[in-house]
């Protein structure tokens, strides 16, 4: 390793805090960024149903499966007032409080979410895949991060005016709404 001659950085300089770096390091983040694809026609449908109010895509990654009865109806309940229409990544128990604004899937097209014309805001759980994609395409976001890199990646992001940062363990369903509302409505 003291032998490489280039060090590849998962992050973009602009977006970082300013640090020292040797001259051999290349920042890469959001390498793997591209334009949208059309929808699969149903989820095209049902964004397009959104009218003015456009859509909001929710995914907290692949690592976290689902989350506990509590937190799940909490988070569908802020999610049912509001009047965007939402995009919700989540293989859990369906929660009662889940409005028939809100779809829920076990996968998504992330990329190809964030970049419709339609998104207003990304929730996310701030893994760099997803931040990364969210700048690509001009999304704000509420960081929602639980472990890792998830923190830092959100910190960097509120920092730079791209996210309102909420905790996972003390949100309240109120803490979610005005969140989504601060990110779509005012610059963060």
């Amino acid at each position: 390793m003291s032998k490489a001659e280039i060090w590849l950085i998962r992050t973009y300089w602009d977006f970082e805090f300013p640090r020292p770096l040797l001259p051999n390091f290349e920042f890469v983040g959001g390498l793997h960024c591209q334009p949208a694809k059309p929808l699969p026609k149903e989820m095209e449908e049902f964004v397009h149903s959104s009218g003015e109010h456009g859509i909001v895509v929710f995914s907290l990654g692949s690592m976290l499966k689902n989350l506990t009865d509590e937190k799940s109806n909490m988070v569908a309940l802020a999610l049912s007032q509001l009047p965007q229409k939402v995009i919700w990544r989540y293989k859990g128990k369906k929660p009662e409080t889940l409005g028939s604004n809100t779809r829920l899937y076990d996968w998504i097209p992330q990329n190809d979410l964030l970049g419709h014309p339609k998104t207003k805001a990304f929730i996310t759980h701030g893994g760099t895949n997803g931040i990364y994609e969210a700048i690509y395409h001009g999304i704000p976001m509420v960081g929602i991060p639980m472990f890792a890199d998830q923190p830092d990646n959100i910190a960097h992001m509120k920092a730079k005016g791209m996210a309102v940062e909420l905790n996972i363990n003390t949100m309240k369903a109120q803490d979610l709404l005005d969140a989504v509302n601060t990110v779509i409505h005012n610059a963060t």
